[in-house]
C-alpha cells in the first residue's frame, strides 16, 4: 500500500474535512442560538425548540429512509435493462416522500391538538401547527442533497445545511423580532431556511445530476407504491434513531413547560462540539468498517474500532475540560436565566462522550446483528422514558441530563457484552488511561487552581478565576496523553482498519 493511502492517512482526511464542514454548521447554528435565546427569551426560545424537533422527528417518516435509501435506486435504474435518467429517479423520491409528508404533518397537527393542556401551552399547541408543514422543505433538502452525493459531490450539502438554512433563518428571525413579532418570529425564521433550503437543493441536484425533462417524467404509481411499502423499515429504524436522540428534550418540555425546555436546548446546542467530534469520523469509518468486517472478520474489527474509540474518547475528554472551563461564561452570554444549566451541561456532554466513544463499535452490531442495534436504540428510550418522569420533579433539568448519562452507561454495557456474542472481546480497561487521565488532571487542575487563585489572581475578574482550574486540568490532561503515546507507540493508530 503506497504511503499516502495508509489507513491513518485516509482516516485523516476524511475526519478534516467533515470536521470543516461541522465548524462552520456550528459557527452559523451558534449566531441563530445566541438571537433565540437571549433577544426571545427561554419561554419563546422553548416553544420554537419543541416545534422544531417534532418537524425534526417526522423528517425520517416523511423521508421514507430516501436519505440513505435512493443511493441502491439510483444505482439499480442507472444499470438497469432499462436506464432511467437520475433526475426521474429524484422527482419518483420526491413525489412519494411529498405524499408521506403531507400525511405526517397532519397527522401531527392532529396529534398535538389531543395532548391535554396540563402538558402543552397554548403557544406550543398554535406553533406545532404552524410548523409542521414545513416538514416538505426539510424532506425535500434531504433527498435532493443526498442525489448531489451520488456524484461524489459533498460540497452542495456543506452550503446548504451550513449556510444557507441557518444563515435565512437567523437574517429572519433577527429581522422579526426587530418587527415585533416576538412570539412567531423564530418559526417564520424556520419557515425561511426551509424554503431556502429545499430551493438551493433542488438547484444543486439539478446541477449535479442533469436536466429534470419534466416532459418525459413518467411515474409508475404502482411500482412507486411497491416501493414505498418497501421503504418502510428502513424509515422507521430512522425513527426510532431519532426518538432516542431527542426524547429527553420532549419530556422535559412536557414535563416542565417551555422555559425550562428553553434553557434545556440552549444546553443542547452548547453539547454539538462534543457530538460532532464523532460524526467528524463517522463518515470515514463506517464503509473503512464495513470493508474490515467483510476482508478480516469480527476479531480484526473489533480491535480497529477499539482504536478508534481510543481517539474519539481521548479527542472528546479534551473538549469537556473546555466546556468545563467555558461553560459557565457561554451560558452567561444568554442571560441569567440559563446559568444555573452548568451541571446539567456537564452531565449532558458526558452522556454525549460515552455515546460518541463507546458507541463506535455499534457497526459492528449494525452490520452483522441490525435488530440488537435497534435494540440499543429502544432500550435508551425505556430508560429516559422511566427515569426522566422520576428525577425531574426533584432536579429539574440536571435529572434530565443525569438520567441520560444513565442511559448512555448502560447501552455502553450491551453493546460490550452483544459483541461478546460475536467474539469480539476486549479488554474492558483498553480505554481507560484517558479517562483516568482526566479525572486526574482535574483534581490536579482544581488544587493548582486553588494555589494560583489564592496568590497570582486575588482581585482578578470572577470569570476567569472559575475557567482557571479546567484550564489546568487541560493542560495536565494533554501532558498526560504525550506520556501515553510516548510510552505505548501505535496505541492511537487506525492503522487497524482496511482501506483496500
Amino acid at each position: 500500500m503506497a504511503p499516502s493511502s495508509t489507513p491513518q492517512k485516509v482516516i485523516a482526511r476524511g475526519v478534516g474535512s467533515n470536521a470543516f464542514s461541522f465548524v462552520i454548521r456550528f459557527a452559523a447554528r451558534a449566531s441563530f442560538l445566541y438571537v433565540g435565546a437571549r433577544l426571545y427569551g427561554a419561554a419563546n426560545y422553548g416553544v420554537f425548540t419543541m416545534a422544531s424537533a417534532m418537524v425534526e422527528l417526522a423528517v425520517p417518516v416523511a423521508s421514507l429512509g430516501l436519505k440513505r435509501m435512493i443511493f441502491p435506486w439510483l444505482e439499480e435504474e442507472a444499470h438497469g435493462d432499462s436506464p432511467r435518467p437520475a433526475t426521474h429517479v429524484l422527482l419518483d423520491a420526491l413525489l412519494l416522500a411529498a405524499c408521506a409528508g403531507v400525511a405526517v404533518a397532519l397527522l401531527l397537527i392532529l396529534g398535538t391538538r389531543l395532548l391535554p393542556a396540563s402538558v402543552v401551552s397554548d403557544q406550543l399547541r398554535l406553533s406545532f401547527a404552524l410548523l409542521a408543514p414545513a416538514v416538505l422543505g426539510q424532506v425535500t433538502g434531504d433527498i435532493a442533497l443526498a442525489a448531489t452525493r451520488w456524484t461524489h459531490k459533498m460540497r452542495y450539502e456543506v452550503i446548504a445545511r451550513g449556510l444557507v438554512e441557518p444563515y435565512v433563518l437567523t437574517g429572519v428571525a433577527l429581522v422579526a423580532w426587530h418587527a415585533g413579532l416576538h412570539d412567531t418570529g423564530m418559526l417564520l425564521g424556520y419557515w425561511a431556511g426551509s424554503i431556502a433550503l429545499a430551493g438551493f437543493s433542488l438547484w444543486s441536484a439539478r446541477h449535479c445530476l442533469g436536466s429534470l425533462q419534466m416532459r418525459r417524467w413518467r411515474p409508475n404509481l404502482n411500482g412507486l407504491a411497491h416501493r414505498a411499502r418497501s421503504l418502510v423499515p428502513a424509515s422507521g429504524s430512522d425513527f426510532l434513531t431519532n426518538l432516542a436522540q431527542r426524547i429527553d428534550l420532549y419530556l422535559v418540555g412536557f414535563l416542565l413547560g417551555d422555559a425550562a425546555v428553553g434553557v434545556y436546548g440552549v444546553l443542547r446546542q452548547l453539547r454539538t462540539p462534543i457530538l460532532q467530534v464523532r460524526q467528524a469520523f463517522d463518515g470515514i469509518l463506517t464503509p473503512l468498517t464495513a470493508r474490515t468486517l467483510k476482508t478480516d472478520g469480527e476479531l480484526a474489527t473489533g480491535e480497529a474500532t477499539a482504536a478508534a474509540t481510543r481517539v474519539i474518547l481521548t479527542i472528546q475528554l479534551g473538549v469537556v475540560l473546555l466546556m468545563a472551563a467555558a461553560g459557565d461564561a457561554l451560558l452567561d452570554l444568554f442571560g441569567a436565566h440559563y446559568a444555573t444549566g452548568y451541571s446539567a451541561l456537564l452531565a449532558m456532554v458526558l452522556a454525549e462522550t460515552i455515546n460518541g466513544a463507546f458507541g463506535v463499535s455499534e457497526l459492528i452490531l449494525y452490520y452483522r446483528r441490525p435488530a440488537l442495534a435497534l435494540k440499543v436504540n429502544l432500550i435508551l428510550i425505556a430508560i429516559a422514558a422511566a427515569t426522566i418522569p422520576l428525577l425531574t420533579p426533584h432536579y429539574g433539568i440536571l435529572g434530565a441530563s443525569m438520567a441520560m448519562l444513565l442511559a448512555a452507561v448502560v447501552a455502553a454495557l450491551l453493546r460490550r457484552y452483544w459483541l461478546a456474542g460475536l467474539g469480539v472481546r476486549r479488554h474492558p480497561l483498553h480505554a481507560a488511561v484517558p479517562a483516568v487521565a482526566a479525572g486526574v488532571s482535574v483534581l490536579l487542575g482544581a488544587y493548582a487552581g486553588w494555589v494560583v487563585r489564592m496568590s497570582l489572581l486575588q482581585g482578578a475578574p470572577a470569570g476567569l478565576v472559575k475557567a482557571t482550574p479546567p484550564l489546568l486540568a487541560l493542560a495536565f490532561y494533554l501532558l498526560f496523553v504525550w506520556g501515553w503515546r510516548k510510552a505505548r507507540p501505535g496505541i492511537l493508530s487506525l492503522d487497524r482498519y482496511r482501506v483496500s
